[in-house]
C-alpha cells in the first residue's frame, strides 16, 4: 500500500541548552495551581502590588490569547512555556485588582486559555504533575468565567492529554463525562473532541459497537459545528476536516479496521497544512500502524522510524509508537527496525 509522504523534518529543541531558564520556569510553575485562577488578595495587600505596570485592557489580553492559540499546533512543544508563565503571572495579579463582574469574567476566560496552552506545552519539560496542575487551573478559571463552551473544551482537551499520557483511566473517563454533561445538546468544539476521544477509549476496551456509535455521534456533532470551527485550519479553536478524518482513523485502527482507516489518513495528510509538522508526523505514525496491520511490516516499521526520528517524542507520538510496536507479529518484534523504534521512545533517547 503506497504512502503519501508528508514533511516531518524540524529543528529539534535543545531542551538542555539553558538550564537556568528551565529552573526558573519550574519555580514559577510552583505557584500555579487551581486556586491561582481566582486570586484571593485582600484589600490590605493591594498596596504591595500597586507599583505594577498599567493593566492591559480585555481586548489586549484577548489578542495575547489569540496569538498563543495560533502557535499551539505549530511551534515545537516546550517552546512557549516561559512566556506563558510570565503572562499568567501578570494576569493573575491583574485579576486580584479587578472587581467589575464583566471584566473579571473576560479576564478569567483568558486565564483559562493561557493555562490550557501552558498545560499543552509542558509534557516535554516539566512532567505530568505540572501538566495536571495547569489543567486544574484552566478548569477552575473556565468554570468561574461562566463560559460553558470553554469549560467543555478545557475538559475535553485535558481528557485527550490524559489519554496520551496514560493517566489513570478513571481520570480520563470522568473528564469526558463532565464535558459531555456540560455540553448538553449544544454542538461545540469541546463536545466534538470529547466524543472523538471517547470513541478511542471504547475501542481500546474492545467495546466495538459502542466505539462505532461514539464515532457516529462525533460525526453528527462535527456536521453541526459552525464554519468558524470547521474552516479554521491553524489555531486550537478549529477542527478542520483533516483532524476529523485522522481522529476517526485512529479509532478505526484501534478497532483493527486498517482498510477503512487508510484512505481517511491519505485525505487527512493531503488536507493538513504543512505548518502543522507535528500533526503530519502523527498521521505518518497512524499510517505505519495501518501498514503493519495490513501485513506490510517492513514498510510500516521503516516509516515509523523515519517519522519518530524527525521530531521530539511528544505524548501522542509516544502513544502511537506504542501502538505500532504492539501491532507487530511476534517474529518481527526483534527486527533491527523494531529495536531502533523502541529505543527512540525510551526516556533516555526521547
Amino acid at each position: 500500500m503506497p504512502l503519501r509522504m508528508g514533511t516531518f523534518t524540524a529543528n529539534s529543541p535543545s531542551l538542555g541548552e539553558d538550564d537556568m531558564e528551565r529552573r526558573s520556569l519550574l519555580r514559577l510553575l510552583s505557584v500555579l495551581g487551581p486556586v491561582a485562577a481566582i486570586p484571593t488578595f485582600t484589600p490590605g495587600e493591594l498596596p504591595r502590588i500597586s507599583a505594577e505596570p498599567t493593566d492591559r485592557d480585555v481586548d489586549d489580553w484577548e489578542r495575547v490569547a489569540w496569538d498563543y492559540a495560533q502557535s499551539v499546533w505549530i511551534d515545537l512543544s516546550g517552546s512557549r512555556s516561559a512566556n506563558l508563565v510570565a503572562d499568567i503571572r501578570d494576569l493573575s495579579k491583574q485579576l486580584a485588582r479587578t472587581t467589575g463582574t464583566s471584566e473579571r469574567a473576560s479576564l478569567l476566560r483568558v486565564y483559562a486559555q493561557l493555562s490550557a496552552f501552558l498545560a499543552l506545552d509542558l509534557p516535554l519539560i516539566a512532567g505530568a504533575r505540572a501538566c495536571w496542575r495547569a489543567w486544574a487551573a484552566a478548569r477552575t478559571a473556565a468554570d468561574a468565567s461562566g463560559d460553558r463552551d470553554l469549560a467543555v473544551w478545557v475538559r475535553a482537551e485535558e481528557a485527550v492529554e490524559s489519554y496520551y499520557m496514560q493517566r489513570v483511566r478513571t481520570a480520563t473517563e470522568n473528564l469526558l463525562d463532565e464535558a459531555v454533561q456540560l455540553a448538553g445538546n449544544h454542538p461545540s468544539l469541546g463536545l466534538a473532541q470529547a466524543q472523538k476521544i471517547r470513541a478511542r477509549v471504547l475501542a481500546e476496551d474492545g467495546r466495538v459497537e459502542e466505539a462505532r456509535a461514539a464515532l457516529r455521534e462525533f460525526k453528527d456533532t462535527y456536521s453541526a459545528l459552525p464554519s468558524t470551527v470547521t474552516d479554521e485550519r491553524i489555531s486550537v479553536w478549529g477542527l478542520a476536516s483533516a483532524e476529523a478524518k485522522s481522529g476517526e482513523a485512529w479509532t478505526l485502527a484501534k478497532l483493527g479496521d486498517a482498510k477503512a482507516a487508510a484512505p481517511l489518513l491519505e485525505q487527512a495528510l493531503a488536507d493538513l497544512p504543512e505548518e502543522k509538522v507535528g500533526g503530519r508526523a502523527n498521521i505518518g505514525l497512524l499510517q505505519a500502524w495501518c501498514l503493519i496491520q495490513d501485513h506490510e511490516v517492513t514498510e510500516g516499521l521503516g516509516h515509523a522510524v523515519r517519522v519518530t526520528q524527525s521530531l521530539p517524542v511528544t505524548p501522542p507520538r509516544r502513544r502511537l509508537v506504542g501502538e505500532v510496536l504492539t501491532a507487530l507479529p511476534d517474529k518481527a518484534r526483534e527486527l533491527p527496525a523494531a529495536r531502533e523504534l523502541r529505543a527512540l521512545v525510551t526516556p533516555a533517547a526521547a
